[in-house]
């Protein structure tokens, strides 16, 4: 039995890991929420006790204390709102780059849409290179070691030309099922067209993925931060 290739082994790896990370993702994502809920729901809950009690709050706290404590919790809160709905986003964001990453790791072989041809390879090198295209051409190596220079010189521009071919047709396709896939989702769910298209072309995802996972965790540290400073700042104070 032929050993598999090191670049199909580690692709099948880092693909069953990615599979591994949806999961984690989900887990994560659940228990963060509740986390996030539960400091929410008490800051929320403190400065509504200290609203309703403040006369009787400030014969035992300051308000020197005071002030700051509900600022502090009131931020939090504020923070921890903006920090759920950065971190939905980040995670609905992280989903789509998940599946691209598993799209990107199949086994299945799909036509280039761009050429992958820079004009030196050799014939051996040029077959290789269109494989994916135009299917095996390996059979035209025994003839292009037979025939003169021009036949070869014929032969390696019919096969360039007709990798060239595939790769606009390609190009085509690919649009044409983006149309496709665009104009059914615009009518199940009252998008446009166009809106869809949009989305299905930005090549943006990185800077989005990079901006919300910083954004995320700024508010992240600022909601756990500022609620952990009120309740040692209320304990101080009493």
């Amino acid at each position: 039995m032929q050993a598999a290739r090191p670049f199909d082994q580690y692709r099948k790896i880092f693909k069953s890991q990615n599979n591994q990370s949806k999961e984690l993702l989900k887990y994560v994502f659940e228990k963060s929420d509740g986390i996030s809920l539960w400091i929410i729901g008490l800051s929320v809950g403190g400065i509504t006790l200290f609203a309703n009690n403040v006369a009787n709050i400030q014969k035992t706290i300051s308000s020197n204390y005071l002030k700051p404590i509900l600022l502090l919790l009131a931020i939090s809160v504020t923070s921890g709102i903006v920090y759920r709905v950065l971190f939905l986003y980040f995670f609905i964001l992280l989903k789509k780059i998940q599946t691209q990453i598993d799209i990107s790791f199949s086994n299945e072989s799909f036509m280039d849409t761009e050429s992958l041809l820079n004009g030196n390879e050799t014939f051996e090198e040029l077959i290789k290179a269109v494989k994916d295209n135009c299917g095996d051409l390996s059979y035209l190596l025994n003839i292009y070691n037979t025939v003169d220079e021009n036949v070869r010189s014929t032969l390696y521009n019919s096969v360039t030309s007709h990798y060239l071919e595939t790769v606009e047709f390609a190009k085509k396709d690919t649009d044409l099922v983006l149309e496709f896939i665009a104009d059914t989702y615009s009518k199940f769910t009252g998008y446009s067209k166009k809106k869809y298209l949009k989305e299905f072309n930005r090549n943006n995802v990185g800077k989005q993925y990079k901006l919300a996972q910083y954004s995320t965790a700024i508010f992240y540290f600022i909601y756990i931060l500022t609620f952990f400073t009120a309740l040692f700042l209320f304990v101080y104070s009493v």
